[in-house]
């Protein structure tokens, strides 16, 4: 019987090997982490309330997602060079090349409250609350078509 035994690397080299599976080791530490996560649902039931990260002091959350709704450039999504653009023909990186050109936004933006958070003339009463509002601009993709910024 022999006192060692070799395993033949597929990849060519032991350093291309360890490229080629790296992924597998955060596997590995994934599934140690859903074990335990399914161990705490078993024992407080997959829909009991988790304890928060931080304390709470949101009173209100708004949470707008809307497909077909206002433009982000009309809205809360403020960018002068768009309007200095408008209407040349829009980046390679757009998807688009050549074949749409940009616009302008439709509104006015200022900058409202001591915050200075920048919203356009569309939501003129809610821009009177601005120091109150947490604009979280979030969502991206490198994709022309918007639904793939949801996944």
């Amino acid at each position: 019987m022999p006192t060692h035994s070799t395993i033949e690397i597929p990849c060519g080299s032991r350093r291309a090997f360890l490229r080629h599976s790296a992924n597998g080791f955060g596997l590995l530490a994934f599934s140690a982490l859903a074990a335990e996560a399914a161990e705490q649902a078993a024992t407080a039931g997959p829909l009991a309330a988790k304890p928060p990260h931080f304390p709470a002091r949101a009173k209100h959350v708004i949470f707008l997602c809307m497909q077909g709704g206002p433009s982000h450039v009309d809205t809360f999504d403020h960018k002068p060079k768009l309007a200095a653009d408008s209407g040349k023909a829009a980046p390679a990186a757009a998807g688009r090349g050549g074949r749409a050109a940009l616009m302008a936004p439709r509104w006015k933006f200022s900058q409202r409250g001591k915050s200075g958070l920048w919203i356009s003339s569309l939501f003129d009463e809610v821009a009177r609350h601005a120091d109150k509002l947490c604009v979280i601009n979030s969502m991206a993709t490198d994709l022309p078509a918007h639904p793939q910024a949801f996944a």
